[in-house]
């Protein structure tokens, strides 16, 4: 944690999260398409590779507490997706142009077929798509918290309609990161994780400070028929969510139960969590992922 940040609040840290802001990180450019994707790396390359996507409008500091847990068996790197976090912005996004951007900052990072891919909310999306468009490229998928609707009710996703109003340029710092809050908003138990990732989300712009994506990117955004990727993927998949999201609603839930159930693929709940998994339940989902991926996929 930066010191500015860490200072009003360092009493309240927990020392599991100073040790993991602590832990060394890498940050590189790769070039995909004409905009410069950032990304972050943790642990010796040559181990399995780990992939974590962030969510919609967030950015690769979102895993700034959690990848450090994860890198003594893995080489883990965490994408700024483009038009999101340190990344450049673009005039079109879409689920399929996501994946590719993983598959170039995987292939710039040295991660080879043994990688397992995990995302959130968006990411899990993202994810999804790369396990059908780039079958065989990575050893599994994992979706945290991200919605397939199933066929018979179509997603409430409508990109013209997105709850997101052009950004709103603060005076300063402060009042930026004063104005922070997660979508769908939801308690959190932990201020300093909230404090942390808001102090990454701002940047000075236009004679103040505003939020670093591109405020346009829903509307920019093609999204695929989720449910379809899920019947034709056939790169394994595991699925864990929180028991409290507002996301994971019963049909959702109900539908990609019987997938999995159906696939044999492994799914859980992480109980009181809810959508941003990594905000309310940090070392709950690190247990998770921990345990899942001690045997899965494929021993």
């Amino acid at each position: 944690m930066t010191a500015e940040l860490a200072a009003p609040e360092a009493a309240a840290v927990p020392a599991w999260v100073g040790e993991a802001l602590q832990t060394a990180a890498s940050e590189t450019t790769v070039q995909h398409e004409g905009v410069a994707l950032r990304y972050r790396a943790w642990g010796e390359p040559g181990k399995p590779g780990l992939v974590l996507i962030h969510g919609a409008m967030a950015h690769a500091n979102w895993w700034d507490f959690i990848a450090p847990r994860l890198a003594d068996r893995f080489h883990v790197v965490a994408p700024h997706l483009s038009g999101m976090g340190e990344s450049g912005h673009r005039d079109a996004y879409s689920t399929a142009l996501f994946s590719d951007e993983v598959i170039a900052v995987m292939q710039h990072a040295g991660l080879g077929a043994d990688t397992v891919v995990v995302g959130h909310s968006l990411g899990g999306a993202v994810a999804l798509t790369l396990g059908v468009r780039h079958a065989g490229r990575v050893r599994g998928i994992v979706m945290l918290d991200s919605a397939v609707f199933p066929p018979d009710q179509p997603s409430p996703f409508d990109p013209a309609k997105a709850p997101y109003r052009p950004k709103t340029i603060c005076p300063d710092y402060a009042s930026a990161v004063a104005r922070f809050f997660p979508l769908p908003q939801q308690p959190c138990q932990h201020p300093y994780l909230l404090q942390y990732v808001a102090h990454h989300s701002v940047a000075p712009m236009h004679g103040g400070w505003s939020w670093k994506f591109d405020d346009a990117l829903f509307k920019k955004l093609q999204m695929p028929e989720s449910w379809r990727e899920l019947e034709a993927l056939q790169t394994p998949l595991a699925v864990i969510y929180g028991e409290c999201s507002a996301v994971f609603t019963a049909p959702v839930k109900s539908y990609v139960q019987g997938v999995m159930q159906r696939r044999g693929w492994p799914m859980l709940a992480i109980p009181g969590a809810h959508h941003h998994l990594m905000l309310d339940s940090p070392r709950a989902l690190c247990s998770a992922l921990d345990g899942l991926l001690v045997g899965w996929p494929g021993g």
